[in-house]
């Protein structure tokens, strides 16, 4: 029986009936590894869906007989690939979840794992306020042209009561000075860090390691972001939050 299906399959490389057929013979075994994969009832209408049946068409085409038989290694490649599908939408739930201390500087950020419950992920995205998951994927796009992502923040924002105010102020000298914010900042993509510092008198060294966080609060707090800005309130007002 498997030695029929290893053959089948390496005709279906070659030819889209055989393929088609395989496929439907086999919607099932498809079904059920992407429900073990995701611990819960999957059909045709979700996208793990999707995922499986990419992954199992993906298995014909490099399918070898060296590789064993076909429907574990088909399981194989359908598992792999919703397991990466997954941990993307972790990292990305970790982006649009965003807590106060991502921003602020307060608290440690929380350790990330690979060991999510694979529904639980899916249900904080589904489940996440739409208008601050819209500004944080619109933030993500604009931040990229920087070189860095809206999800780097936890690792580069000031912890320190004095630091932040040092990052504050360069901000806010950024924001006063709207010719140097948009033709160095915007146009060249990146920190006027020996201009910000005459302006700012925030150390160079300062300037260069929270670059991203305060390039961050100044395209925040100068654009149309204003529950992201609201973790932001302190940069403005000169005080802590």
């Amino acid at each position: 029986m498997q030695q029929d299906i290893n053959a089948l399959a390496l005709r279906a490389s070659k030819d889209e009936r055989t393929r088609e057929q395989l496929i439907r013979e086999h919607e099932q075994l498809i079904l059920r590894t992407a429900a073990t994969v995701c611990r819960r009832y999957i059909g045709k209408s979700d996208d793990e869906w999707a995922v499986a049946l990419c992954a199992f068409s993906r298995a014909v085409d490099v399918y070898e007989e060296s590789k064993g038989d076909f429907l574990p290694f088909a399981q194989m490649l359908i598992r792999r690939d919703l397991i990466d599908a997954y941990r993307k939408q972790a990292q990305y739930a970790a982006e649009i979840n965003v807590a106060p201390h991502i921003l602020d500087g307060e608290g440690e950020p929380e350790e990330d794992t690979e060991h999510v419950y694979l529904a639980v992920v899916r249900d904080s995205v589904d489940a996440h306020d739409r208008s601050l998951h819209d500004e944080i994927v619109a933030a993500n796009a604009m931040l990229s042209e920087y070189g860095f992502r809206f999800f780097d923040l936890t690792e580069c924002s000031p912890r320190q009561e004095k630091t932040r105010q040092e990052c504050a102020a360069a901000v806010r000298a950024l924001l006063k000075d709207p010719p140097l914010l948009v033709s160095l900042l915007r146009q060249n993509r990146k920190l006027p860090a020996a201009e910000l510092y005459r302006l700012s008198g925030v150390s160079r060294k300062t300037l260069d390691r929270y670059r991203k966080y305060i390039i961050m609060a100044a395209l925040i707090l100068s654009d149309d972001y204003p529950q992201i800005a609201e973790y932001l309130k302190f940069v403005k007002e000169g005080t802590a939050s």
